[in-house]
């Protein structure tokens, strides 16, 4: 997944924090392990995870943030 650029550094930073709370998620899902669905549904976790985080920033940063509820949808959360 590519990093959130924006303009405004805080949410900026915000969103580069959350994907690397992202890729680390993901990765000890998949070094726990316990068969395909356990770590497909850890995974999905980690995405929304990450999603609302961004969400949030955009909110209160006053960033658009319609693509990331679309996200959200398309993944069923």
């Amino acid at each position: 997944m590519a990093i959130i650029q924006s303009d405004n550094k805080t949410h900026a930073a915000t969103c580069a924090t959350s994907e690397g709370s992202r890729q680390n998620d993901i990765a000890q899902a998949i070094i726990a392990g316990g068969g395909s669905a356990t770590v497909a549904a850890a995974v999905k976790t980690a995405e929304v995870a990450h999603y609302r985080r961004v969400i949030a920033s955009c909110e209160a940063n006053g960033q658009p943030f319609d693509q990331f509820n679309d996200a959200l949808r398309l993944m069923g959360a």
